[in-house]
């Protein structure tokens, strides 16, 4: 395949409705992967739902940042995570400094959401992105529970706030990447691909996936979203480009 387009709903299992709208976009045309959040109230479900959509991509949404809601969560799993979300206003410096004080914390929590996506789908998830980008962090991105040549998502394409440190971090964690792990040539969000969410698609982004891979971010959980993924000019645009999931990259 000379290029791919990857258009993956994030929180697959976070709860019923959320699954629920995922599956809908999905049966539609409008998305084609997804990542699961691990020992939320939806995720068994979500499990279960899989079985009638094969087709579907499925990869593991890291949550180190928003507590478990599934009751049945053994007690060390949601502690382990829960001392993470208590350290959470430290997660901006911890996106690009190493820290050892929780490094074991987040090993241990990162391999209880690996162990139980494999235990729910009887295999590796397609990928691994992160809940607010969290396995960008420095820690996760060098964790010995994230295997040698998964597949991750990307950092953010499009345009950030730029200055020499942040460039030279930015290009510190590409090296990083490229020398662990596998990724898009590119990853932009829905809203910035298709900025309104309205009238005839901008070619521009999409158009990168005729000869590069690039993944486009998803909530269709959020009103804003889930109409504009079912509609025409949407299902036209992207019935054009060759898309996939991350099991084509």
């Amino acid at each position: 395949m000379s290029g791919l387009l990857i258009l993956n709903a994030d929180d697959w299992g976070y709860d019923d409705p959320t699954t629920a709208a995922i599956v809908d976009c999905y049966e539609r045309g409008g998305l084609t992967s997804t990542t699961q959040m691990a020992f939320m109230r939806g995720t068994d479900a979500a499990a279960r739902v899989a079985e009638r959509v094969p087709g579907l991509g499925i990869g593991l949404h890291l949550n180190l940042v928003e507590a478990y809601t599934d009751p049945n969560t053994p007690a060390d799993v949601r502690e382990r995570q829960r001392s993470l979300i208590e350290h959470a206003r430290l997660l901006r410096l911890r996106r690009w400094v190493y820290d050892p004080f929780v490094k074991d914390t987040i090993n241990q929590v990162i391999a209880d959401q690996f162990r139980q996506f494999i235990a729910l789908y009887g295999r590796m998830p397609t990928h691994v992105d992160g809940h607010h980008h969290c396995h960008l962090a420095a820690n996760v991105l060098l964790s010995p529970a994230m295997p040698k040549g998964t597949k991750i998502r990307n950092a953010l394409s499009d345009a950030h706030f730029s200055n020499p440190l942040t460039n030279g971090l930015r290009l510190a964690r590409e090296k990083l990447i490229e020398r662990r792990f596998r990724t898009t040539d590119y990853f932009v969000s829905i809203e910035t691909t298709w900025p309104g969410l309205a009238g005839p698609v901008p070619p521009d982004k999409l158009e990168l996936a005729r000869t590069q891979s690039i993944e486009v971010m998803l909530h269709p959980i959020f009103d804003r979203e889930l109409e504009p993924l079912a509609s025409p000019e949407w299902l036209d645009a992207v019935a054009a480009m060759p898309t996939g999931t991350y099991g084509d990259l």
